[in-house]
């Protein structure tokens, strides 16, 4: 049994490094299109929206219950809720590139009654701050970003949540009352609890919890680091 358990562990790490390889190597390739394909975006500003060569803010009236589904290459990236039926976003660049403006960033802007799909293409070198706000009233939020810090309010945002980083960190602010159930996948890095006074995780972690809200989190980090903390 010991030579079948020691087997079983040398395949998952195979398992794993072969995903770590092939995630850095996607957050390579976006990246890289993040710098390069720059071409002039078709998303068109409504009355009110701001777009400057730093500075992007759209705002848009969204359908109760609608799945929103946020793609975002590389920036610190901070994602809340509100009790309003609006959802907004504000990027703000540190280094924005020559002849273009923040708008160019945002190759996807689609909303639907069903739906809402953002995409912001924005490379690492443009440094870049993203605030997303959006609705309680949401049953999914999926959040998928390849480089950079997160910060998530799941108090503030209900139904189903799901969170994935090839590289980076998250930092999740959850009491027991917003989720029924929580899942950390963390390939490489660390899971750090400040609820349970300080419980922390190292390496590959997979850690599940319960809690006494509804909706389920889902967190997938490759490479970096999950800190859970309570909403004050």
């Amino acid at each position: 049994m010991t030579i079948l358990l020691r087997g079983q562990k040398a395949v998952l790490y195979c398992i794993l490094a072969s995903w770590l390889l092939g995630a850095h190597a996607l957050a390579e390739r976006q990246s890289s299109n993040c710098d390069s394909d720059m071409r002039p975006t078709h998303v068109e500003l409504a009355t009110g929206d701001q777009s400057t060569a730093n500075h992007l803010q759209l705002s848009r009236k969204i359908a109760s219950g609608v799945s929103i589904d946020l793609d975002v290459c590389a920036a610190d990236l901070t994602v809340k809720g509100s009790n309003s039926d609006v959802f907004q976003v504000t990027v703000d660049i540190g280094s924005p590139a020559p002849k273009l403006t923040a708008i160019d960033y945002l190759k996807t802007l689609d909303i639907t009654p069903q739906s809402v799909a953002l995409q912001l293409d924005l490379p690492k070198k443009a440094r870049a701050k993203v605030v997303v706000v959006v609705p309680m009233t949401t049953s999914k939020v999926d959040v998928n970003l390849v480089r950079g810090d997160l910060s998530f309010e799941t108090d503030r945002i209900r139904g189903e949540r799901s969170i994935n980083v090839v590289d980076g960190h998250v930092d999740l602010l959850a009491n027991a009352d917003s989720f029924a159930n929580l899942q950390v996948d963390v390939v490489m890095g660390s899971f750090h609890d400040h609820r349970k006074g300080g419980e922390d995780h190292r390496f590959m972690v997979s850690q599940s919890q319960t809690g006494t809200g509804a909706g389920s989190i889902e967190i997938n980090v490759v490479a970096g680091s999950v800190d859970l903390r309570p909403w004050d």
